[in-house]
């Protein structure tokens, strides 16, 4: 059977997942409503509510915890599933915005200067944008240093061979 056959053959869980989340948030005491959106990437599951940050957490923590524990009981309860996010008012998108312009900032400034540019503490996740955004270009690379919590990304040139 070839791929696109076993991909339509797939059970889509979005509405059985989606409940699995709500149900996390009433345990939790916080109203909200779950929006489901699909895309190339897999579903995306966005919380409204305006308990937003207690969902969110400093800098994700919460909303990443939330997204680990809906993806092990939805495991638990469907077996292997397709990839799924869980986002807070669109809190991923926005801080992906955000991650993306530092990047550039931080680019052009090394560009004018020449001289490795030390980007603040982040959280893997975070890292991890930042370096997936800027891996194209060729002139320079990225590098993360420093112990959790406070491992930094440097963005430097390319050394010359």
């Amino acid at each position: 059977m070839n791929d696109f056959n076993e991909q339509s053959d797939k059970k889509d869980f979005s509405e059985e997942i989606a409940v699995i989340i709500e149900s996390i948030l009433k345990q939790m005491g916080v109203e909200a409503r779950v929006s489901i959106e699909k895309n190339i990437n897999g579903n995306s599951f966005n919380i409204i509510s305006h308990d937003s940050h207690l969902l969110i957490g400093q800098r994700g923590a919460n909303l990443y915890a939330l997204q680990t524990l809906a993806h092990n009981m939805a495991y638990k309860k469907f077996g292997m599933i397709d990839r799924f996010t869980v986002d807070v008012d669109d809190y991923k998108k926005k801080r992906e915005w955000y991650l993306r312009e530092t990047a550039k900032k931080a680019l052009e400034h090394m560009k004018k200067t020449g001289r490795p540019v030390m980007l603040e503490p982040m959280p893997a996740h975070d890292r991890r944008v930042i370096h997936a955004f800027l891996s194209a270009d060729f002139d320079y690379e990225t590098e993360s240093r420093g112990e959790e919590p406070n491992r930094r990304i440097v963005i430097k040139p390319k050394e010359k061979i």
